[in-house]
Order: structure tokens, then sequence, then C-alpha cells
């Protein structure tokens, strides 16, 4: 696998090498036979995500869901992806952010709330409430309950990004 993240990006047909393959492992357990390459490729991004990389990502963020929808629970492909998502800060990427966070129990647990606000607090909930997805009143009250429980999170979500970026680079 290449290391040249020009490879990947504007190579939409090259993408499918990154894709969830459902396979088994040595214990014929469930596992995904491109995983391995995927994070390699979001551990690259990490040290050079840019903007432009959001529809990339959002290919990457739903191969991670499909992986983790195929079994059980949380890897640090799935977080790393969801990171570098919600860094890009557009708001309709919350309805795939919910839907990684709530891939499975572990991922629910495992996969930060702030990042479920990618445009910041109000911008997110402005979005929300606003659309006619079909998820809105779901998505909208779980967003709600989590800033019931961290009133801080708008505060503080450069620094929880700054940490966990500094978490996945570590």
């Amino acid at each position: 696998m290449t290391t040249d993240l020009d490879h990947w990006r504007d190579h939409p047909e090259r993408w499918p090498e990154l894709a969830y393959a459902e396979a088994r492992d040595e214990d014929g357990d469930p596992a995904d036979a491109h995983h391995a390459a995927r994070e390699a490729v979001l551990r690259l991004l990490l040290r050079d995500r840019r903007d432009t990389d959001a529809v990339f990502l959002r290919y990457l963020l739903d191969q991670e869901i499909r992986y983790h929808d195929a079994g059980w629970g949380y890897d640090d492909s799935l977080g790393l992806a969801a990171l570098l998502l919600s860094e890009c800060g557009e708001a309709d990427d919350v309805w795939q952010l919910s839907e990684a966070k709530y891939t499975n129990f572990d991922t629910s647990g495992g996969l930060d709330a702030f990042l479920l606000f990618p445009a910041g607090v109000a911008a997110t909930l402005e979005h929300v409430e606003r659309s006619d997805h079909p998820d809105r009143d779901d998505v909208s009250a779980d967003l709600r309950e989590h800033l019931v429980h961290d009133p801080g999170l708008d505060r503080d979500r450069a620094a929880r990004l700054a940490g966990l970026r500094e978490h996945y680079s570590a």
C-alpha cells in the first residue's frame, strides 16, 4: 500500500482498495481485509488533513461504520475517521457522525460526543432542527441530551479536538 496521500486524494476509483471487505481472522471471527490499509491512510490524513478531503473522509468513515456494524467493539480507526471529518466543520456531517457513534454498543461509548457537533454547538443544532432529515428528532434530542450532561462542550470543543488529535498522534 502506498503512503502517498496524492495516490488516494482525488482518485475515487482507487478508494475501493480501502473499502470494508468482510473477512475472518485466524479465530474465525469477523474481520476486515482492508482495515489495516484504511487505518494507515487515516493516520496519513491525521498529519495532512485538508478541508478538501471531506468527501474522502466521508467515504472512509462510512467504511469504518460498515466494519463496526459487522462485528462488535470499538477500534480507534473509527474515532480517528470521526475526528478528521468533524474537523472539516460541516454541519451536515452530523448525520454520518451520529450514525458512527451509534453503530454498536461499544461505539456509542467509545466515540466522543463532542465530535457530533462538527460546526460547533449552535450551528449544528440549528442545522439539525431546520432539517427535514428522517432522523432529525432523534438526533436533535441526542445532541441536546449531550449538552445537558456537558454544558461546557462548545467552550471546550477546540481543546478537546486538539487533545484527541494528540492522542491519535502518539
